[in-house]
């Protein structure tokens, strides 16, 4: 038996059992064990010094494992090496140590290569055997197998494609009631259907939250809670460009893990760049200069409770990441909570639920302002997109706040409530930013209206007015909770810094306009490197140079579509039609794109925008999936001889890297984007062509967005004994009232 080891997997008598599996057995068959990070190792005591001629180890062909020597278990060189051979999975090797190296204690480990290391048989030899390797037991090896349970059926796979089949079916069912409202049948089943389209909201909600199953079964994201956790609560100490720096150093002081900071990869968050730790542990005192002694000690204490979170190895690479990128308003309340109390499991679990009560809270909004058949379409449009499923960024510490005061925001505009609406929104600006893009659209629409009448369109100035508000009153705030005024500067460089870091999960114009075939990641990806994705990286940058005249270009022209499709819409409309330039502005990374519940409810004037956005949350389930990996044959047969043959046919399979995958997210985002601001003009014009003479004016004065539903598809939205949406019975002309 060996008498130490660090992070290793299994049964550790089977190193020494002298059998084999066969040559190609996979890697993690159920003879190996696993070296869980690139500084596990294994050491044996072989009971007095003696002279090792040669080795020969059976593991992972596509690694490099070492191997040292020491006479007293304390200082250790290197014996040699054992290098990747030609092949996949387990595979043996040999090391001939000519005349010998005395030893004691021998050690074998910290593998290097894909980072998935395992090791099935050591031994070592005092005479060189022959024949060299020695002939060994050899046993079938089938792949490692665990006990069945639920998760193997219900996992996050099945609920991936549970969603695609839900946003179909949702989809199929809004096209029905649309074409049931065309052929003058709005009252066929009414109460039937309302029941259905209440449970698709409720099912909607569950779904999201994959059943109560979160993360299967884990309800915490440890790796994202870690950042923003940790982030908000040391933000003063480390700032942007030190929480990578800081766990290394603060690691590297716990026993047995020296090593492994030693050896792990980190990304420099000055640059963005993956680099070594070597810097920061040749000179502690950069990060625990910014921190008192008790402050560096709780700082700990809370380190060692994330690391119970996340295996060895996911724990390093959460190094490798691009680290805490709050705003510093979301210092305020991220800073305040996190430092109520040390982490451990209770502080951390609530902590992490306060953004489902928070996405809860803007769903009870949203039925407020829209009523329960809106919502329940927003609902299973935000529980099906692909790319923002609870998997990414779902119980973690303040992540959908932005979200939460968007949809407010929006719901308060709904209310005509445009001054609370204005500081919500900007709240939510000031969280993250992108939010921003939803006064776009309002300001053009409020330079239409000058431009027609010469007067400024007072639900719009109420708007950036509360807008400004809650800048003069948060932005001042936040200095206390994050340092003073200088940590704007820094916050200005951190978030240029990340604009110009291409990841493999980026959405949005950009990301189409930037991708290349021959670049794509899993064809640039270098992992020899430090930084393997520095290649592709580069490579992006470029492009987005290439592209810049075209994406401005792109960008104006669907400005003047949106311009033409809001004017004489009301303001919550407007408001809500400018989410849909987030997708034009910026790149984001995926998840971000829960916002896809904001245009959603565009429903309520044009039914079509909810078929549309089903549909395209089916389609990245679809290509998130990506099932078909060659041509269908019976598609073939259908094809011209001289096309069957072509390279395209027969290399032909769905993409399975996330860049190209993200890439074709993005193409069908914006078409549908674009189909719904066509919709909306469409509706006007139609509006505008029914209307009296003389209406026109009164339109284009704000009055559009209701009278855009024709009767027919109003009746498919209200319910039984609801006034019309153009304003008849009391609630219809108490809301004019309000208005003048």
């Amino acid at each position: 038996m060996p008498v130490a080891w660090q992070e290793i997997q299994r049964d550790l008598k089977m190193l020494t059992d002298e059998t084999l599996a066969q040559e190609g057995a996979v890697w993690d068959a159920s003879l190996a064990n696993i070296l869980e990070t690139g500084a596990s190792t294994v050491t044996w005591d072989l009971g007095q010094i003696t002279k090792v001629r040669a080795l020969a180890i059976q593991a992972d062909a596509n690694d490099t494992y070492n191997i040292w020597a020491s006479l007293d278990g304390k200082d250790y060189k290197l014996m040699g090496q054992i290098d990747p051979v030609s092949g996949h999975g387990l595979r043996m090797r040999t090391l001939d140590l000519g005349a010998g190296m005395p030893a004691r204690f021998v050690r074998v480990g910290e593998g290097k290569g894909d980072s998935y290391y395992s090791v099935s048989e050591v031994a070592a030899f005092c005479q060189m055997p022959t024949p060299f390797p020695p002939q060994m037991k050899v046993v079938d090896a089938p792949a490692a197998t665990a006990p069945k349970s639920y998760l193997d059926y219900w996992n996050n796979d099945a609920s991936a494609r549970w969603e695609m089949i839900f946003a179909m079916l949702g989809a199929i069912f809004l096209w029905w009631e649309r074409r049931l409202a065309r052929l003058g049948m709005a009252e066929f089943k009414r109460r039937a259907r309302n029941i259905a389209i209440g449970v698709m909201g409720v099912l909607a909600l569950l779904t999201f939250f994959n059943f109560g199953f979160w993360h299967f079964p884990n309800f915490v994201h440890g790796w994202d809670t870690f950042h923003y956790y940790i982030g908000g609560k040391y933000f003063k100490e480390m700032h942007y460009e030190r929480l990578y720096e800081c766990v290394a150093t603060a690691d590297s002081e716990e026993p047995n893990l020296r090593r492994r900071v030693e050896l792990r990869k980190m990304t420099n968050l000055r640059t963005n760049v993956v680099q070594t730790t070597d810097d920061i542990l040749a000179h502690p005192e950069k990060c625990k200069q910014h921190f008192t002694p008790a402050r560096w000690e709780s700082f700990k204490h809370d380190l060692r409770y994330f690391r119970t979170l996340e295996g060895p190895r996911r724990w390093d690479d959460a190094q490798t990441d691009h680290g805490f990128n709050g705003t510093p308003v979301w210092a305020i309340m991220g800073s305040l909570l996190s430092n109520l109390a040390p982490a451990s499991r209770g502080d951390i679990v609530a902590l992490d639920a306060i953004d489902v009560i928070s996405l809860l809270i803007m769903v009870g909004f949203m039925w407020w302002a829209f009523g329960w058949r809106v919502v329940s379409v927003g609902l299973i449009v935000f529980a099906t997109n692909f790319p923002s499923r609870w998997y990414w960024i779902g119980g973690s510490f303040l992540r959908w706040d932005w979200l939460v005061w968007m949809g407010v925001g929006v719901c308060l505009m709904k209310k005509q409530r445009p001054f609370w609406a204005g500081a919500a929104i900007m709240y939510a600006t000031l969280l993250r930013i992108f939010p921003g893009f939803l006064f776009v659209a309002p300001l053009i629409a409020l330079g239409i209206h000058y431009f027609k009448t010469r007067e400024w369109d007072r639900r719009f100035l109420r708007l950036f007015m509360g807008a400004a508000v809650a800048f003069a009153v948060l932005v001042p705030v936040s200095f206390a909770t994050s340092g003073g005024p200088s940590i704007y500067p820094q916050f200005i460089r951190n978030t240029i810094k990340h604009s110009e870091t291409p990841l493999t999960n980026y959405m949005g114009l950009r990301t189409v306009l930037n991708f290349r075939p021959a670049e794509a990641a899993n064809r640039m990806n270098t992992p020899a490197m430090v930084d393997p994705w520095l290649r592709w990286k580069e490579a992006r940058t470029r492009a987005f140079h290439e592209a810049l005249p075209l994406h401005v270009s792109l960008v104006l022209c669907s400005l003047v579509l949106i311009g033409l499709a809001i004017r004489g819409a009301e303001p919550w409309v407007v408001v809500v039609l400018s989410s849909t330039v987030i997708a034009l502005g910026t790149e984001l990374t995926c998840y971000y794109y829960a916002f896809l519940i904001i245009p959603a409810l565009l429903y309520a004037v044009v039914p079509r925008a909810g078929e549309w956005l089903m549909w395209l949350t089916a389609l990245t389930q679809f290509l998130g999936w990506a099932p078909i990996t060659k041509m269908p044959h019976w598609l073939q047969s259908l094809m011209p001889a001289s096309l069957r043959q072509s390279s395209f046919v027969t290399n032909f399979s769905m993409p399975n890297g996330l860049d190209e995958q993200y890439t074709w997210m993005s193409v069908a985002t914006l078409i549908v984007f674009a189909l719904i601001a066509r919709d909306l003009l469409l509706a006007r014009q139609a509006t505008l062509a029914a209307a009296p003479v003389g209406a026109d004016a009164k339109l284009g004065a704000g009055g559009m967005a209701e009278a855009a539903v024709s009767a027919p598809v109003a009746a498919v939205l209200a319910p039984a004994g609801a006034p019309s949406p153009h304003g008849q019975g009391p609630r219809g002309r108490s809301r004019r009232r309000r208005r003048r």
